[in-house]
């Protein structure tokens, strides 16, 4: 995936300049192409979102109709489309997450927040066992 880095301390200035444009220009080619796998996720949201509350109308329309007689059919229809609509919202709620995940910065490249203690320090292992 990258390339390894050529020994900078050989190159001259105009070969150290094409290097930095380079990894500038597939920076950038990178952001856009999260940008627009973004954007499509957004859609795919925007689009279940829809279609979940299409299903809520329905469901509550359903339910209206219910209440004046008892239909065998339009119960087992009813209960269809709840399922229908629970198995909608868990997937439009794992998608929401992963757009979420997306947007947070990836902290691969960051520092600890912490130190790591130092190595004079004396360590003690305890084992707690259940009882």
């Amino acid at each position: 995936m990258h390339a390894p880095l050529p020994d900078l301390d050989a190159l001259d200035f105009e070969a150290l300049k094409a290097l930095i444009i380079s990894q500038h220009e597939e920076k950038q080619r990178q952001l856009t192409e999260l940008a627009q796998l973004r954007q499509e996720h957004q859609a795919e949201l925007a689009a279940r979102s829809e279609q979940i509350e299409h299903l809520r109308l329905v469901v509550e329309k359903l339910r209206r109709m219910l209440f004046g007689r008892k239909s065998e059919k339009l119960s087992i229809q009813l209960d269809q489309l709840e399922l229908q609509l629970e198995e909608m919202e868990v997937v439009h709620a794992a998608l929401a997450s992963v757009l979420v995940c997306d947007t947070q910065p990836d902290a691969a490249g960051e520092k600890p927040a912490r130190k790591p203690l130092p190595e004079h320090l004396p360590r003690q292992i305890v084992t707690h066992e259940p009882k």
